[in-house]
């Protein structure tokens, strides 16, 4: 429904360094380090040299741009955007350095100069690649064009033609201060790795820290932070990821500390993220998760930052490990409520509300914030239309309230693919049509065998079959005497990817609803075996038998 991104070795520095003035002005600090980083290796292929670097940089620019007076043509060109030399990914870079030095941002300018690039040599240094994208990053490139919003397809070409060019050799020799600084840099300017060696070089050290124990949490983040927008899912990364955090996070329990550190909430909620990007359940990282919520909801004034706490009960609730309101999130909840944190902020109240509405709990004084005329006028992307327009089915399902959130006109407006897509859906689910088939086979005619999208607002396609008291197929109708059953043939994406039989919080929302409408719900997984049943009497039976199995499951904490 919703888901709810240079040195050697011995010269290197420590990110950790890099951060170091994170505290005050924390972006402009580290912007300026991550410079002074280049700066000084830069600066040692001069030996040390000031200004024998600058004059050389000088002299490069001033033959490329024909004008001794690099700093004011480059102010006039950001601001013209005219420019029509080729240019070499070296001499562009060396533009962007230079401009950067002298407090030049080419902001308006950088995609310009990328479309005047020639193409770029297979052999180009990944010291060149890293310093390049950083440059990009402290230039404020964005990967959407300001004035359209689109993808900016020429950025995104250019680095994946960069990154392509990266040998096996060049990503083995990259030092772990150099990866972590480009994983920094592609996330910020959310462009995705697609690299698979490069990838896996990152996945190895996320492996190896379980052990190790090498990796600063800056570093980790990084690495976690690219892999979840590159969309890298390795189950043996998670294991690992849940085994080092879970040794730290316990220890530090012990030593009876009331409260963790600002780099600590940020790596749960990083990693929580990353497992719900894969579909990875862990129990014992889980329960840690809640444990720190517990942790927060006891100290008198918020520690962390709400959106992390939110995000950690929303991968909570995602995967289906929470399954009803937990207390202690509640109270922090009303506490950043109090503090006004949600206060005409509704897309605050949008990472909040669609997750309680999956464990059934509907604050009002939260809806009636984010139910207003102006709010519902303001929250115009799709995916937004598409959580209000499922925390207000649910509720008007599961509450009844005398007045709807969202009025018939509203709905008539929504989307047409917000209600879901048989083509879609199928394509997601192939054994769909097989069960529907088998069961058509098994009864008199269609009118005994139905596919709809009972809830609309999940998205999820249903197969409708009523059987009497002795596992009969009827026509479908209300009548009292008959059992409705809804089989929810699940696909893989709704199943956690480690444990292949647990469904994800989603069905356990979807299938309460359907309780709730008199349906008793059956779940089908992706390879079962029902097609495989011969005799209509054993297929009903079966129908029956994992009903009963889809109840345990339903009550099971």
């Amino acid at each position: 429904m919703f888901r709810y991104l240079l040195t050697h070795q011995n010269s290197r520095w420590s990110c950790s360094f890099l951060y170091s003035h994170f505290s005050n002005n924390r972006l402009k600090n580290f912007d300026q380090n991550t410079f002074d980083y280049f700066y000084t290796r830069r600066l040692k292929f001069f030996n040390d040299n000031h200004k024998q670097m600058s004059d050389h940089l000088h002299t490069q620019l001033k033959s490329l741009l024909k004008t001794s007076s690099i700093h004011n043509h480059l102010i006039h060109l950001n601001s013209t955007k005219h420019f029509s030399e080729n240019l070499t990914i070296e001499q562009l870079n060396d533009i962007l350095f230079y401009a950067y030095k002298h407090q030049i941002k080419l902001d308006l300018l950088t995609k310009r100069l990328i479309e005047c690039l020639n193409p770029i040599e297979k052999n180009s240094s990944s010291n060149l690649f890293i310093e390049f994208v950083n440059l990009l990053v402290l230039h404020q490139q964005k990967y959407y064009d300001y004035q359209t919003k689109a993808p900016n397809k020429t950025l995104d070409k250019l680095l994946q033609t960069f990154e392509f060019n990266l040998t096996k050799d060049q990503i083995k020799n990259i030092s772990l201060s150099d990866l972590s600084l480009l994983c920094s840099a592609m996330y910020r300017l959310q462009i995705s790795l697609k690299n698979h060696q490069l990838l896996e070089s990152i996945g190895e050290y996320l492996i190896e820290d379980e052990k190790k124990k090498n990796l600063s949490a800056v570093d980790k983040q990084n690495f976690i932070k690219i892999i979840t927008l590159s969309n890298y899912g390795k189950i043996e990364i998670a294991n690992a990821l849940a085994n080092r955090f879970n040794q730290s996070f316990e220890q530090h329990l012990q030593s009876n500390l009331n409260s963790f550190s600002y780099e600590i909430v940020r790596m749960t909620m990083r990693i929580g993220f990353y497992f719900s990007m894969i579909r990875f359940y862990s129990e014992r990282f889980f329960q840690n998760c809640l444990k720190l919520i517990e942790l927060e909801a006891k100290i008198s004034a918020p520690s962390y930052r709400v959106k992390d706490i939110v995000q950690i009960m929303n991968t909570l609730i995602f995967m289906g490990y929470v399954k009803t309101c937990d207390r202690n999130y509640m109270n922090l909840i009303d506490r950043y409520d109090q503090i006004k944190h949600f206060e005409e902020k509704p897309e605050r109240l949008l990472d909040v509300i669609p997750s309680l509405a999956i464990v059934e709990h509907f604050p009002d004084n939260l809806l009636e914030k984010l139910y207003t005329k102006d709010n519902l006028n303001r929250l115009l992307e799709s995916r937004m239309k598409e959580k209000l327009f499922f925390v207000s089915e649910s509720y008007k399902l599961l509450c009844s309230p005398s007045k709807a959130l969202l009025d018939q006109n509203y709905l008539v407006g929504l989307p047409h693919h917000l209600f879901g897509s048989w083509s879609i859906e199928k394509r997601k689910r192939s054994y769909f049509s097989i069960v529907m088939k088998h069961l058509s086979e098994c009864v008199p005619d269609r009118s005994y065998v139905k596919s709809a999208f009972l809830l609309k607002h999940f998205k999820i396609p249903d197969i409708i079959i009523c059987l009497n008291t002795n596992q009969q197929p009827q026509i479908i109708s209300n009548e009292s005497n008959c059992s409705k059953y809804a089989l929810e043939v699940l696909s893989e994406e709704e199943l956690c990817v480690n444990e292949p039989f647990r469904p994800l919080g989603l069905f356990y929302s979807k299938a309460r609803q359907l309780q709730k409408m008199n349906y008793i719900p059956v779940i089908i997984y992706p390879h079962d075996t029902l097609h495989e049943i011969k005799t209509r009497k054993e297929v009903f039976e079966w129908i029956v038998h994992r009903a009963q199995t889809t109840e345990l499951l339903l009550k099971k904490n």
